[in-house]
């Protein structure tokens, strides 16, 4: 009997075990559940708008019926649109210096009530490309990115404070990276408004993105770049004995000599890369009438002349290749023309 009643004991708290064991069980599991979270996330179609732009943005919540709700927008307390499933308002972006707030309230059919609020500023970002090929004295135009040149991007922010006065460009962190996700630290950072690459021996296109910011990040504009190399090009102008290149003056397709019988021709190798001394650079191939002209392998500029008694056309032809930037290349041609000057007229090419 006393066995019985041992056995009955120990039974009893093996029951009480395994009866407090579950509970302590479905106690941890409960705590393991996250809670709900009632609000609503707004997302913009652009983080970096720029003043007066046009933005979309977009209410959306995963803990409840959204579209089933009534959905009302204000803005500085105005309502601006109110009804069922509207999740989409079309904002427009403030002017620089000023903050735009904008509510969103949805009641679902049971009563609930949900709210959240999104702030819009706006930013601009000017983006200054040069590069170091080279270009003729008193050039006014910008000439393409060429084939291994080093680029520079220089950029220019307009960011304002709450009293519309424009932040120093020198004093906000900038961020660089390249469009497939490759953030240039080396060249990022504080005050660091421009940044110089070298062009690759495979040239791709590729695009700059560069975000402005002030240091307490309560303003900052983004802007973006593309960076598409081509071929440099040659192009022959009037070389006069007593002014130099007539820049103003290009030789195209052909050209007359006429009674002096001579013409000076300066080619200007736009987009190269070369120091004062050519050679080091360049290769030079001048070729008339499919001629090979070896001494002239070094010269950017050639006296034609043609000989008395002479008339007939040649054909003048250069093709440049660089040394070491083996991508830079380019070739040029133009026909000159002259007429006899005596009895007997044959037809001759003109000499260098």
């Amino acid at each position: 009997m006393k066995f019985t009643r041992f056995v009955n004991f120990n039974l009893l708290i093996v029951a009480l075990i395994v009866t407090l064991s579950l509970s302590l069980l479905n106690t941890v599991q409960a705590q393991n559940i996250p809670a709900a979270n009632n609000t609503i996330t707004l997302t913009a179609s652009t983080n970096n708008p720029l003043p007066g732009q046009s933005i979309t943005i977009t209410a959306a919540s995963y803990s409840f019926n959204i579209n089933g709700a009534t959905v009302i927008w204000s803005i500085g307390g105005k309502q601006v649109q109110k009804g069922i499933g509207l999740i989409t308002y079309q904002a427009t972006a403030p002017a620089l210096g000023k903050k735009l707030t904008i509510d969103v309230n949805a009641i679902t059919p049971d009563g609930g009530s949900y709210s959240n609020s999104i702030i819009l500023g706006s930013g601009v970002i000017d983006m200054i490309m040069e590069t170091d090929g080279y270009t003729p004295p008193f050039f006014k135009g910008k000439f393409p990115l060429v084939f291994q040149n080093t680029v520079k991007i220089i950029a220019v922010p307009h960011l304002a404070n709450s009293a519309g006065k424009e932040y120093d460009p020198a004093t906000l962190v900038y961020n660089w990276k390249k469009d497939d996700g490759t953030v240039l630290g080396n060249q990022s950072g504080y005050g660091k408004q421009s940044i110089s690459i070298k062009g690759s021996i495979i040239p791709r296109p590729y695009s700059l993105i560069v975000t402005a910011s002030t240091r307490d990040g309560m303003a900052q504009a983004q802007s973006l770049i593309q960076i598409a190399p081509t071929s440099p090009s040659i192009i022959f102008y009037d070389n006069d004995p007593l002014y130099g290149p007539l820049f103003n003056n290009a030789i195209n397709s052909s050209f007359h000599i006429g009674s002096q019988n001579e013409l000076g021709v300066f080619a200007s190798l736009f987009g190269f890369n070369f120091s004062n001394k050519i050679t080091d650079a360049l290769n030079l191939n001048w070729m008339i009438n499919n001629l090979q002209h070896s001494e002239l392998s070094s010269s950017q500029s050639v006296t034609l002349r043609a000989t008395n008694g002479t008339s007939g056309v040649s054909h003048i032809d250069l093709a440049v290749k660089g040394n070491s930037n083996i991508l830079q290349s380019a070739e040029s041609s133009f026909d000159v023309s002259f007429d006899a000057s005596g009895s007997t007229a044959q037809s001759v090419p003109v000499n260098f």
